[in-house]
């Protein structure tokens, strides 16, 4: 039976946690963002596009949890003489039920013979931002009469800005007030705030619309008069005693509150329809009253609904675990909240995919990051580099568009110097029509909303504006909206190949067109460079000697590196070439791991000491190895003589296979950066490159073979100190004097998982099966809880580790079960063919097989760390943090493609293609002997007769059902015919059969 739902009881006495509503408008809809925890009425905060447009005020997770009895939402009545407060405490009679797309709460009162149930949910497809709640009051006694109040107990203004509101509260209620017009309230402020001689008038505001039967009622806005003296607003003495006076209420100089009044009968049920959001004028919230019918929100609870399955229609499947499958399609829902919906459209660039739906995670539990969600049609938000490259990965699998166009994305990023920017911004257009009027009121970088407001502007109708949209982009050209950041990390070029990987498991045929034969491919250029050596390592006052201020800002750099105006472009071999010379060059002393020297660790944020103790990363060096590997295989499988590079990339090579020792490596490497201002191509006989790929990859397996052989467990992480120095002849400042480092001595940071998940990559099945074993016997193995953590016991290391070591154990970076990574070692064993080990540790590790009472939230959501039995707090151990938008789900959906399609789900051999299925699924993921699931459209029903696992096994016959009619396949693989079908998603269902003996 299918999870559409999971259900919470009695839920304010369970582990409090914060989730949130899925944000997802629709093409014609502006998005909200809301924050909800399993406290008083659920909801925590909520606003449009970021904290800045709070409407609820935003809190931090652990003030939040308070601040929602305070001033959330809340449900008074009066009935048979007597006042209650629902959901103001605690009662066994209450629940909690989370969809993907709602959530609800309900409440039944025995003495007062009353259930209630509250749902919330984001309005779709509207020309405003906001939230719907639907109050059903039901009576389960007699006929009688009711007197109620239901809202929001305090509901900011618009214009308000996060950080003022903070530090200044009292003095913006100055600006405040509230218009209450006969269908809506409007929440404004009376102009800007700013201290400056510029005063701008105050047009757009948040709203409150409250119906009941389709009828308008009572907006109370004046807080005073519901709570009186009672600051704390726990008891409305007003609504007591009696709300006589509505026509004389104050609504200026407090924040105000948004509650509707009612006074009447019950009979057999009451239902309270309201809407709260943001609206850029006054116009469009009446346009929106006016619409709201008795069943308005009805209508709208299906149609967002039914707008969140189709969003996740790309994912279907059945197994023996109802609560797996549910698992599966919630976390491709949180991975395209972070990575996007790719959409294609066609331009005069050829088709792209514009992601839709995607924006920072940020959260009240991550209140460290300014998310954006932006409030407009065909809405896409910002993102992290990595974060938006892995939640993409796996686009491949799931949308038949794609194609090549997050190779081309990210691949565009890859600097000259192998770095890559921070922020990455989504996509926007530059029209080349001939229409005047799009020509002069169009941005000249535009975004599909910004287009459709013009359009609707005009008076077309949706579906109209739609076919517009389309005519405009097709006479358009794309740009990518990329900016450089805050420094750079040194594991983000290892997920370049994770995108090759997956885009060659579906287009083996097109291998040669991707690496060699498109030669559009641009070099980014942030506004900073990386210091040598001498300008960026320091004798320290304390005498210790550390690595600090390692970039510097470049005035006038041009986006993309150009000659002569012209931007320059060449092939994907040629930057990963590019890629592969820079990281070689950036080996440290012992060749072990690839040094950290740009003010930034790898994927371990919370190692943030790392650079300063020149640190080098291990991990990133196994990447490394993975990706010349690659290069060097698809090198020699194409006939190509030459390939253009960067004209400096020749003299860097020349000089690596001149002398490669570390002194040397690093002189080259510096030589290459300092002449990447002025810069042009040159071609490069590929005997050159085949030759000095060949030393790097023996340079690289011997690093790889002396790391295995360095402790029991792999390690991560390696320091240096400078043994041995040459004092500059520079001036001191706050760092100290600038040395020049001669000689390092290496030390070994206790073993983390990160290694071994990487290497799990590279190495044999019989070496990865020996490195499981130590790792399960290591402190990096919880066994109380049969979970991995992300490192072994640090207390050994200083503080100039980073944040890290100061955190506590078993929490965040340190010591936890740090699911992303967790999933990342597991997709490890799946991939290096340790089949067993893998189902043996899922079913402690997924999240969905967790027991929900340990784990402390809905066990169809993914959360950041789980604390480990090492935190001294144990109430917490087993217990998940930080809400669901994380690398996780990448991983997740990873592993999903490989246990349900195989490794390599599509062989390229002879010029022809085939689809060979070898699915690595257990016996108990069967059901009655059938697992079924989706490939593009096409639903493949695997047959499995024997009640064995099939760990790679080939099929034994294959049906195609065609026109309601079975077509049995000779082969036991779809060959060319039908490979290309299936892939251009022109086949509707699949049965196969394995007969395992």
């Amino acid at each position: 039976m299918e999870v559409k739902y999971i259900t919470i009881k009695n839920y304010q006495i369970k582990k409090p946690f914060t989730s949130f509503l899925p944000g997802i408008a629709g093409l014609f809809g502006r998005p909200l963002w809301t924050f909800y925890t399993n406290r008083g009425q659920l909801m925590m905060s909520f606003g449009f596009r970021d904290k800045n447009g709070a409407i609820q005020e935003f809190f931090p997770a652990n003030t939040g949890y308070m601040y929602e009895r305070i001033n959330g939402f809340k449900t008074f009545i009066k009935i048979d003489n007597k006042f209650y407060s629902f959901f103001n405490e605690p009662k066994e009679s209450q629940e909690m039920q989370i969809f993907k797309d709602r959530i609800t709460i309900k409440e039944i009162n025995d003495e007062l013979k009353i259930e209630i149930k509250i749902t919330y949910f984001t309005l779709p497809n509207e020309s405003l931002s906001a939230l719907a709640r639907v109050v059903e009051i039901k009576n389960l006694g007699d006929s009688r009469k009711i007197e109620l109040l239901d809202g929001l107990t305090q509901i900011l203004p618009c214009g308000i800005d996060y950080g003022g509101y903070k530090a200044v509260s009292n003095l913006l209620q100055s600006w405040m007030d509230v218009d209450i017009e006969p269908d809506y309230a409007f929440y404004k402020l009376r102009g800007s705030t700013d201290d400056s001689a510029l005063i701008s008038e105050v047009v757009d505001g948040n709203f409150f619309i409250s119906k009941m039967e389709g009828k308008n009622l009572t907006t109370v806005a004046d807080i005073k008069m519901v709570y009186e003296h009672d600051t704390s607003f726990q008891i409305p003495h007003g609504f007591i005693s009696g709300l006589n006076n509505l026509n004389n209420q104050v609504t200026v100089n407090q924040v105000p509150c948004a509650y509707s009044y009612y006074k009447g009968n019950l009979n057999k049920k009451l239902v309270i329809n309201s809407v709260f959001g943001y609206a850029s004028n006054k116009e469009n919230i009446l346009k929106l009253s006016n619409k709201m019918d008795k069943d308005y929100l009805n209508r709208k609870l299906v149609e967002n609904e039914n707008l969140v399955e189709d969003v996740l229609k790309e994912l279907e499947v059945e197994t023996n675990y109802p609560l797996f499958d549910a698992y599966l399609k919630q976390t491709l829902l949180d991975n395209l909240l972070r990575g996007g919906k790719p959409y294609p459209f066609n331009t005069k660039d050829g088709q792209m995919s514009y992601h839709l739906y995607s924006r920072k995670h940020g959260d009240p539990e991550r209140d460290y990051n300014f998310f954006v969600l932006e409030p407009k049609y065909f809405s896409q938000g910002n993102g992290n580099y990595r974060d938006v490259l892995q939640n993409r990965r796996n686009d491949n699998f799931f949308y038949e568009n794609v194609k090549d166009f997050n190779i081309k994305y990210f691949g565009n990023t890859i600097q000259p110097d192998g770095y890559n920017p921070l922020s990455i911004e989504g996509v926007k257009f530059t029209y080349k029509g001939s229409n005047q009027e799009y020509k002069s009121k169009l941005p000249q970088l535009f975004t599909p909303g910004e287009a459709v407001e013009l359009l609707l502007s005009k008076g077309l109708s949706n579906e109209k504006a739609y076919l517009e949209l389309r005519e405009i982009l097709s006479n358009s050209h794309y740009e990518y909206i990329i900016n450089y950041g805050e420094g750079f990390w040194q594991d983000h070029f290892t997920y370049v190949l994770d995108l090759i990987e997956n885009y060659l498991r579906i287009y083996p045929d097109k291998e040669k067109e991707l690496l060699f034969d498109d030669k559009t491919y641009k070099f980014f250029q942030s506004p900073v460079k990386v210091k040598p050596r001498a300008e960026k390592s320091y004798l320290m006052p304390d005498g210790k000697i550390r690595q600090h201020e390692a970039l510097w800002w470049v005035e006038g750099v041009d986006k993309w590196a150009s000659h002569n105006g012209k931007p320059l472009e060449v092939n994907l071999a040629s930057k990963l070439l590019t890629l592969i010379l820079n990281k070689y060059s950036l080996l440290d002393s012992e060749n072990l791991g690839i040094m950290y020297e740009a003010d930034r660790p790898g994927w371990n944020d919370a190692l943030n000491g790392l650079p300063g103790v020149f640190g080098s990363g291990i991990g990133e060096m196994i990447e490394l190895l993975r990706l010349a590997r690659y290069f060097d295989k698809v090198i020699n499988s194409y006939k190509i003589n030459q390939i253009k590079v960067l004209k400096p990339l020749v003299e860097l090579i020349n000089n690596l296979l001149k002398d490669n020792k570390f002194a040397a490596r690093i002189e080259a490497v510096e030589l290459y950066r300092s002449k990447l201002d002025n810069l042009e191509l040159e071609s490069l006989d590929m005997k050159v490159i085949k030759e000095v790929i060949r030393m790097i990859l023996n340079d690289l397996e011997k690093s790889l073979e002396k790391a295995l052989n360095l402790k029991s467990i792999i390690p991560t992480y390696l320091t240096y100190e400078i043994t041995k120095y040459q004092i500059l002849d520079k001036p001191a400042n706050n760092y100290g004097q600038l040395i020049m480092p001669l000689e390092y001595q290496r030390s070994v940071v206790v073993p983390f998982l990160e290694a071994p998940a990487r290497a799990l990559k590279v190495i044999s099945k019989e070496e990865a099966k020996q490195l499981y074993k130590k790792v399960k016997a290591s402190d990096i193995y919880d066994g109380k809880l049969k979970m991995y953590k992300t490192s072994a016991d640090l207390s050994s290391h200083s503080n100039d580790l980073g944040r890290i070591r100061m955190f506590t154990k078993g929490w965040l970076e340190r010591e936890s079960n740090f699911i992303h990574m967790n999933y990342k070692y597991l997709f490890g064993l799946l991939k290096a063919g340790l089949y067993e080990e893998y189902y043996e540790d899922i079913f402690d590790n997924f999240v969905c097989f967790m027991d929900p009472e340990v784990y402390g939230r809905s066990v169809l959501e993914n959360s950041s760390f789980i604390a480990t039995s090492n935190n001294p707090d144990p109430k917490n151990h087993g217990r998940g943090f930080v809400s669901r938008l994380s690398g996780t789900t990448a991983e997740l959906l990873s592993m999903y493609t490989y246990m349900f399609l195989g490794e390599k789900p599509f062989i390229y051999e002879n010029k022809e293609l085939k689809m060979v299925l070898k699915p690595i699924l257990h016996e108990s993921l069967f059901k009655d002997g059938k697992v079924s699931f989706k490939f593009y459209e096409t639903k493949i029903n695997y047959f499995n007769k024997s009640g064995k696992s099939l760990y790679n096994e080939m099929p034994s016959d294959i049906e195609i059902i065609e026109n309601k009619k079975k077509v049995k396949l000779k082969n036991n693989y779809l060959d060319d015919y039908w490979a290309k079908r299936i892939r251009n998603n022109d086949v509707l269902e699949i049965n196969i059969y394995f007969q395992k003996s």
